[in-house]
């Protein structure tokens, strides 16, 4: 089918834009994708009474994005479409907010185009992701840890954001640009081989193309099913599927009505509850609600620290929601390689193993880290700070206390005594998100690497 006729079908079945139309925002990087359709919108725009704005964001991260914004101007003059333009510094927002460039983007991205949505009163914001990216999603999320939520992959609405080219190929969309003569910028950060959806892309979908021609059909279908399946159990969750007691709008949740729930609809009800409050892209993974469910069923009583401002304890009656966060109590935990450890009071865990790779190239504000396993002394265990304790980090000649390195680092008032640091017998190794112990460093003499991840909301690992 000609990728036009893809377009159109897409946004009449899928119901992507309302029937009378408005104004819709396109979200216009100048590569193929968003090119191809800001062009196939600009040739629906009578039959779905639209009217269209381009929105371009310049991440100040590659010397070539001046000459991007060039060709968008140029492009979108000869379509007669208005082009809105927004500078951020990427690598300072991701520095400021201890997370990769990639999240960094995409967050400032979509802020972008929230914002001018709203001022232009727009119906829809179009991003361009074909069903190329879909299959790279659903993978990469397999990859990093996911249930039948990550492997719906992308939805083509949620709230005003719409995806009428995820039934259209990145080579549709590149032969279209070709074939109507449209000017398109190439991002070279793509190349970048160390970046996961480069290889999804150029490693691991050939060979499974290679061993089941059908795995494109396969992993779209898939996507499909669950996507229908997490509909349905939303609309159930929102109908009051569950008893009364366990009623999503309150902040305690009775234990004894979510212990009699079948252990999927547990599942269910506790993301929900939480998503609720914290919103879909800040639910804790799924290691930390099974912590939570499995404290619930076994009476005990937890405190987990969900973010800065929210914390959940469970207890022999209830899970509850609060919303003042308690000075933190002291606590610590043996580290036992290749075995997750909890840390409920953080919101997190943290997995440690031995490798003899060398380590591969991280940002300054990682939540991994490579020492030197040689340098360990007795047993690792992973605690907060404690008052008055010294820290010598890497690139300073001394120890300091541990209280000023905070200060110095920029580390949240709320956040410093609550951190998880990964200790041995001789003191603190690692400072999650921002540094480790000189003593730890690796050298070339370095013979065994000791790979430490935190994971919790928000970082990817």
């Amino acid at each position: 089918m000609e990728i036009l006729e893809r377009v159109r079908a897409t946004l009449r079945e899928r119901r992507l834009l309302p029937p009378d139309g408005g104004l819709v925002i396109v979200g216009y990087s100048g590569g193929a994708d968003s090119t191809a359709l800001l062009h196939l919108l600009t040739r629906l725009q009578d039959e779905f009474h639209i009217h269209l704005h381009a929105a371009h964001l310049h991440h100040g991260m590659r010397p070539e994005a001046d000459n991007d914004v060039r060709v968008c101007q140029s492009v979108c003059e000869q379509l007669q479409v208005p082009l809105h333009i927004e500078r951020v510094d990427v690598p300072a927002r991701a520095q400021a907010a201890r997370i990769s460039l990639e999240e960094a983007g995409r967050n400032a991205r979509y802020e972008f185009f929230e914002r001018l949505a709203h001022a232009l009163d727009a119906v829809a914001v179009a991003l361009a992701h074909t069903r190329d990216d879909q299959m790279e999603t659903i993978l990469i999320n397999l990859l990093r840890g996911t249930g039948p939520r990550g492997l719906c992959g992308m939805p083509y609405q949620r709230d005003r954001i719409i995806r009428p080219l995820l039934d259209a190929t990145r080579a549709q969309t590149h032969a279209y640009c070709a074939a109507h003569g449209l000017p398109t910028v190439f991002d070279s950060t793509n190349l970048d081989p160390h970046q996961l959806r480069r290889r999804v892309r150029m490693e691991l979908l050939p060979l499974m193309r290679d061993l089941s021609p059908a795995i494109d059909r396969h992993l779209l279908r898939l996507a499909d099913i669950l996507a229908q399946e997490e509909s349905w159990w939303a609309t159930a969750l929102e109908c009051g599927i569950v008893a009364a007691e366990t009623s999503l709008q309150h902040s305690t949740l009775a234990r004894d009505a979510f212990t009699q729930l079948h252990p999927a609809l547990q599942r269910r009800v506790l993301r929900e509850w939480l998503r609720r409050r914290l919103g879909a892209l800040n639910l804790p993974p799924y290691e930390i609600l099974e912590g939570v469910r499995r404290a619930v069923l076994d009476g005990r009583r937890t405190s987990w620290q969900l973010t800065d401002a929210l914390r959940l304890t469970t207890d022999e009656t209830a899970l509850r929601l609060h919303e003042a966060s308690p000075s933190p109590e002291p606590y610590e935990y043996p580290v036992v390689l290749e075995t997750p450890v909890l840390i409920p009071q953080a919101g997190a865990w943290l997995e440690a193993r031995l490798q003899n790779a060398p380590p591969p190239s991280l940002e300054p504000a990682s939540y991994e880290a490579y020492l030197d396993a040689d340098a360990v002394q007795g047993h690792l265990c992973v605690r907060n700070g404690r008052t008055g304790e010294r820290f010598q980090p890497l690139g300073m000649h001394a120890p300091r206390k541990l209280s000023d390195i905070f200060i110095d680092r920029k580390i949240p008032r709320a956040e410093r005594w609550r951190l998880p640091l990964l200790c041995d017998a001789a003191g603190i190794l690692w400072i999650p998100g921002y540094t480790i112990a000189a003593r730890a460093r690796i050298t070339p003499d370095t013979r065994r690497v000791l790979h430490v991840a935190l994971r919790r909301n928000g970082t990817e690992a």
